[in-house]
């Protein structure tokens, strides 16, 4: 079995597992339509562009941390905690955690997309850095979009639950993921300089 197979394997236990008596069935539904629409794009771009182990990876390991904030909630997950509790922290930012992950993680993917599309190595940096933060900040809209819809009476319920009473945590979580994209992009270019990859 390959290094890939295997990956989809561990992905699809997880997805069960992590399926099973979530904290809100609300809030793993909507998470997950992340997650049924991302997985089969990653199966598909995959084979179309034959994306090496590492990159395959980060992807699944990405997509599985978001299967923990969709069962556990993002806002009280119990796992991070204690990382909270250590630095102090009034809130729990997994959440953010997660979008600094989502640069640091998927910019590698995206730049890969575009530099086998004939771009240039520079120009395919710079569009994979400009389609991280243009995806963060579309995110923020439809998490607030859906919190719109999904939750007209219980505005302030919802709030809490997205933003833990942070006003700027849609702007924070956009920055963690363009500083995230930051790092990949700049260990990229060292990494692929000296070892001659993509």
């Amino acid at each position: 079995m390959t290094f890939k197979k295997t990956l989809v394997i561990i992905f699809i236990l997880f997805w069960i597992a992590l399926a099973i008596n979530p904290v809100d069935y609300r809030i793993w539904a909507l998470e997950n339509i992340l997650v049924v629409t991302m997985f089969p794009l990653i199966l598909w771009l995959d084979r179309r562009y034959n994306f090496n182990n590492l990159t395959f990876l980060s992807m699944t390991v990405f997509v599985i941390l978001h299967l923990f904030g969709a069962n556990l909630t993002y806002n009280a997950m119990p796992y991070f905690n204690s990382v909270s509790d250590f630095f102090g922290w009034q809130r729990n930012n997994y959440d953010q955690l997660v979008h600094f992950l989502f640069g640091l993680m998927l910019f590698v993917p995206f730049f890969e997309i575009f530099y086998h599309q004939g771009i240039s190595r520079k120009l395919s940096y710079l569009i994979a850095f400009l389609f991280i933060s243009s995806v963060g900040g579309w995110y923020e809209v439809l998490e607030w979009l859906a919190s719109e819809v999904f939750c007209p009476f219980e505005q302030k319920i919802c709030f809490d639950g997205l933003t833990q009473n942070d006003m700027w945590d849609a702007q924070k979580d956009i920055l963690y993921a363009v500083i995230g994209s930051v790092i990949a992009l700049l260990i990229h270019i060292n990494w692929g300089t000296k070892k001659g990859s993509i």
